[in-house]
């Protein structure tokens, strides 16, 4: 058996920061903490941009191309689970649809997130939809929690997969892959980076962290704070009265 460098260290920077900051979302959803949720849901944003553009960018099995979709490969997949010498370097079928559906899902609480923000709490990029035709919508954050809810589903079968990964094939687990980018398989490859995947990688995680020490740094800013202007009529000249 060989060990093949399959999982890039972008690819395992993102994923333990994907982990980070959806935990972080789910610790901060709260009226008090919203402030923080909203800063974990822009960099779960900024994430989400490096990982899409990385699915057809990146390296070989972070493309989607390469993840296995299809349906007759699931029920081989499924069939062969307990046979010790089944491999996938990549994502399985089963776990290729997870991860689509997470990816997805986190995009859909994203997007209602940010509008629940700007409709309910009148803050940031679309809190002038707080005065518009959707003043009275308040359903936003049902559907926003109804998707939250979907990915902790989503994420209770990825670590179920993990764990039945674990017991049934220890010898070639994938759970250490995601630390150290390795898996233990017949043939021997190594994924390589070129330039361009290299510096795209490295712009988004310079922009992410620049992101976080922008809000440090200003907090009242447009992208979390209120844009609510008050004119105070007591103060207009009488000139105009």
């Amino acid at each position: 058996m060989n060990k093949s460098y399959i999982w890039t260290l972008p690819t395992r920077v993102f994923h333990w920061l994907f982990v980070v900051t959806i935990l972080i979302a789910f610790l901060t959803d709260d009226d008090k903490l919203l402030f923080y949720h909203a800063i974990a849901g822009y960099c779960i944003f900024i994430l989400l941009v490096f990982r899409f553009s990385w699915g057809f960018m990146g390296p070989k099995f972070s493309k989607f191309k390469d993840f296995d979709l299809n349906i007759k490969s699931m029920k081989t997949f499924i069939k062969s689970l307990f046979i010790k010498n089944s491999e996938y370097l990549g994502h399985n079928p089963v776990a290729s649809y997870i991860m689509i559906g997470m990816l997805i899902v986190t995009t859909l609480i994203i997007i209602t997130g940010a509008f629940t923000y700007g409709i309910e709490e009148k803050k940031g990029l679309f809190s002038f939809l707080s005065t518009g035709v959707l003043k009275d919508f308040k359903s936003m954050d049902k559907i926003h929690e109804f998707f939250a809810n979907l990915l902790l589903f989503l994420i209770g079968l990825h670590l179920t997969g993990v764990l039945l990964d674990k017991l049934l094939h220890k010898q070639k687990s994938a759970l250490i892959s995601i630390f150290n980018g390795y898996k233990i398989s017949k043939s021997k490859l190594t994924i390589k980076l070129n330039l361009i995947q290299k510096i795209f990688a490295l712009i988004m995680l310079i922009l992410l962290i620049a992101f976080i020490f922008f809000n440090i740094i200003k907090p009242n800013n447009t992208l979390v704070s209120s844009n609510d202007i008050n004119i105070n009529t007591a103060t207009i000249s009488t000139f105009f009265v």
